[in-house]
């Protein structure tokens, strides 16, 4: 065995997927016109801008809007990309993450975290009923000391926890064994924009949709509807991954005992096995509330997953939910409802009740951010 071994995955999207820069896009950055969505370059708008002191002055009072008073030709250059949108324009459009050249791009660091998680889920589902106790005893007092100091209790109460799974510290971190690259960037003009709605599954089993904080109505027309860049499932989109897997440090007891280090080197395993838990409990949330496409995209998903076992599957960035982000449920129903007390997650059963679905022609259609690694 070699000291490092590399390996070059191809990345397929399942769903769309949106991965945030941190920053939402306003009226400076994009405008709807003649119906159509235009994200506009920020470098090439304002070069285009400083050679037309009039432009300038309506853009100043009217943001990228102003650019109607150019013709189709003088603003095809500017665009970053241009969308057919229905009605008036979002108030803003999370931004996805891109490079320095506006290529969106998937991080190493999502990829990571993602199975960080898995990991976690599959070290407490191998845990004694005695190693599980303890771990949810040293999170509660965490997080007690956080109200104490007044500190927000959500951040970093579950360090104990993913200490006790991962490493102590980064030094020991059992992933510093395993280094993942961000993917090479997409074209600029592979994003598009999505249109996407919360769903809601109420106490007696019906669906409805998020309006406002604590507001549920049942026509999705009446929601509220939050607009991001994604990535789509089609053939613009080319993206490889580099994984690379250090077999001298975790063969190190630096990285902490045999079992979590072999662990890490069944990460692929570990990723399916979460995957799958996911998608069979996403599967019955779509069949219980009638949500059609969304059970047949997890329909697929689960099929495609037991047909095709060497690809690798994850749920990444913005809208996958609690479900894919936490590795709580492989401790069972009582643990996760001492830690919603613990940190007061949810009001009520079901939990979580919550997701964010993406809507086509006015209709609810696919969940956000599935993917899946393809070995070359």
């Amino acid at each position: 065995m070699g000291i490092l071994e590399r390996r070059i995955y191809r990345v397929e999207l399942l769903s769309p997927v949106h991965i945030g820069s941190g920053q939402r896009l306003g009226s400076a950055d994009f405008a709807v016109l003649d119906g159509r969505l235009w994200r506009f370059d920020p470098e090439r708008l304002a070069a285009a801008l400083a050679r037309d002191p009039r432009a300038l002055d309506r853009y100043i009072q009217e943001g990228a809007a102003a650019l109607r008073f150019w013709g189709e030709a003088d603003r095809r250059p500017l665009a970053r990309y241009v969308r057919p949108w229905s009605g008036p324009p979002p108030r803003e459009i999370r931004e996805h993450i891109a490079d320095p050249l506006g290529r969106p791009y998937l991080p190493g660091s999502s990829l990571k975290g993602a199975i960080r998680t898995a990991l976690a889920f599959a070290a407490l589902r191998a845990a004694s009923p005695a190693q599980r106790q303890a771990w949810l005893e040293a999170v509660a007092r965490r997080a007690e000391e956080a109200r104490q100091r007044r500190a927000r209790v959500r951040e970093f109460a579950d360090d104990p926890l993913m200490q006790a799974l991962m490493g102590k510290d980064p030094h020991e971190d059992a992933l510093r064994g395993l280094r993942i690259f961000d993917s090479g960037p997409a074209p600029s003009d592979a994003l598009d924009v999505g249109r996407i709605r919360v769903a809601v599954h109420e106490p007696n089993g019906t669906l409805s949709w998020l309006k406002a904080p604590g507001e549920h109505v049942p026509d999705p027309e009446q929601a509220f509807e939050i607009a991001a860049e994604i990535l789509r499932p089609h053939h613009r989109v080319n993206l490889r991954v580099e994984v690379e897997e250090d077999a001298f440090l975790l063969e190190r007891d630096v990285l902490g005992p045999q079992e979590r280090r072999a662990r890490v080197r069944e990460w692929a395993r570990a990723c399916n096995t979460f995957a799958r838990h996911v998608a069979e409990g996403e599967l019955r949330f779509g069949e219980r509330l009638g949500l059609a496409e969304w059970t047949a995209f997890y329909r697929r998903l689960l099929a495609q997953m037991e047909a095709e076992p060497q690809a690798v599957y994850l749920n990444l960035g913005w809208g996958g939910g609690w479900r894919s982000k936490a590795a709580a449920e492989a401790m069972g129903a009582e643990a996760v409802r001492q830690l919603r007390r613990l940190f007061h997650l949810g009001k009520g059963d079901p939990f979580p009740k919550t997701r964010r679905v993406l809507f086509e022609d006015g209709k609810p259609t696919l969940p956000l951010g599935w993917i899946r690694l393809i070995p070359e």
